[in-house]
C-alpha cells in the first residue's frame, strides 16, 4: 500500500542552460497516463538499454512504478509544459532491498526521452535521488547497465560511482555508489 505522506519537500523547480522550465518532483499515482505516454514513447535503444532487453513494461508494471511506497522507494520525475500539457522527460528511482539485512542498499535507475537526453535532467536528476536517498538513510546505491551504454557510464562516473565489469557476463557493468562517503566531483 503507498504511503500516504507524499514527499512535497522534494518537489523543486528548475531551468535548462536554454531556459526551459523544469519541474522535478516525486512520482504521484495520478501520473499513470503520463507515465506511459512517457515509456510508449521512448525509442527502442533507450528502452533496450533501461531493461536490458527489447520487451516493452506491462500495464501493472506501469501501474506499478506509478503507485510508490515512499518509505520503500522513491522515483522522481522531471516533467515540462509541452503545448499547455505536462509532458514527462525523464524519471530516476531507487527501491530498497526486502530484508533488515539489505534495507540499506538501493538498486536505483534512471531514464531519459530521446528528445531530452544531453540536457544535463539525468545528471539533476540523479543529484537528487543521492541526496534523497542519503536523507533517507540509504548507505549504498547499486545497479547494473550494459556494457555499450556509454551515456550511463559517463553519468555514472561523473556522480562518483564504482564501475565494474561483471566477471559473470561480459556484456554488464556494476554501478555501485556508497552514500556514506562524499561523492568525488
Amino acid at each position: 500500500m503507498p504511503a500516504l505522506d507524499y514527499p512535497s519537500h522534494l518537489v523543486e523547480d528548475w531551468q535548462l542552460r536554454d531556459g526551459t522550465p523544469v519541474r522535478i518532483r516525486p512520482i504521484r499515482a495520478d501520473d499513470l497516463a503520463m507515465h506511459t505516454a512517457f515509456v510508449d514513447g521512448l525509442s527502442k535503444e533507450t528502452g533496450y538499454h533501461r531493461l536490458l532487453s527489447p520487451r516493452k513494461p506491462q500495464p501493472d508494471e506501469l501501474w506499478r512504478m506509478t503507485h510508490i511506497d515512499y518509505d520503500h522507494e522513491l522515483a522522481l520525475i522531471a516533467t515540462t509544459e509541452v503545448d499547455g500539457v505536462e509532458q514527462q522527460m525523464g524519471v530516476v528511482r531507487y527501491v530498497r532491498g526486502e530484508t533488515p539485512e539489505t534495507a540499506h542498499v538501493a538498486e536505483f535507475a534512471v531514464v531519459i526521452a530521446d528528445a531530452w537526453q544531453h540536457h544535463g535532467v539525468a545528471h539533476k536528476l540523479m543529484r537528487r535521488l543521492i541526496d534523497a536517498a542519503a536523507t533517507a538513510g540509504v548507505k549504498q546505491l547499486a545497479d547494473i547497465t550494459l556494457y555499450d551504454n556509454i551515456g550511463m557510464l559517463a553519468l555514472a562516473r561523473k556522480l562518483g560511482f564504482k564501475l565494474q565489469r561483471d566477471p559473470g557476463n561480459p556484456n554488464v557493468t556494476r554501478l555501485r555508489l556508497a552514500l556514506d562517503a562524499p561523492p568525488t566531483r
